[in-house]
């Protein structure tokens, strides 16, 4: 059987953010997954720069380009491992008199690094049974807010733009986005060269 080139897709089941450490012309590698915990949304926008050719008081022509992806997140368990990881801080855990302390520190020192987001959703009908990876090869936080709310859980949310890698994947293409298709559910893996 073949498998469908479209689907409808239910939730989001997973996350991970995988720190890039290499991407150059001889190669892109990923660090260890790090899981973002209670994942409940992730949103996707190409970002198209576009340029319109005008005469005779009529468009005559377009130009589009797609330059980069913008998303969004959202999730129900604050990490500090997750934190870290987006913004270029450091996690650290102290004791002392039998209490233990897991604090997340920035400081001046400190920049956001490039990772590698992964999103798992289920399908439904023409994937039953497989899933939805999408992967943004090479990713940088734009904006971490902290979302409490009166008599509620509070929420997390991670907003960033993927760009371009410097790396030919192939030697031939430089990689921003991936979408695949499973007909059969599979973990989330880093993608490297």
């Amino acid at each position: 059987m073949t498998i469908s080139k479209k689907t409808a897709l239910l939730g989001v089941n997973d996350l991970k953010i995988f720190p890039v450490t290499k991407d150059d012309s001889t190669g892109f590698t990923t660090g260890t997954a790090i899981d973002v915990p209670g994942i409940r949304q992730i949103s996707v926008t190409f970002e198209i720069d576009e340029k319109e050719l005008t005469g005779d008081e009529k468009t005559l022509a377009v130009s589009s380009k797609i330059k980069s992806v913008s998303f969004v997140s959202e999730y129900a368990e604050l990490s500090l491992d997750v934190l870290a990881a987006l913004s270029g801080g450091s996690v650290s855990v102290t004791s002392a008199n039998n209490t233990e302390t897991a604090s997340f520190s920035f400081d001046s020192e400190d920049v956001p690094d490039y990772f590698q987001l992964q999103a798992k959703i289920d399908g439904t009908d023409s994937i039953s049974g497989g899933d939805c990876h999408i992967c943004i090869y090479k990713a940088k936080v734009t904006a971490m807010p902290i979302n409490g709310v009166q008599g509620d859980f509070a929420t997390y949310t991670f907003e960033g733009k993927g760009v371009f890698t410097e790396h030919l994947f192939g030697g031939t293409k430089a990689k921003l986005i991936d979408i695949d298709f499973h007909s059969q559910a599979v973990a989330l893996t880093a993608k490297n060269s």
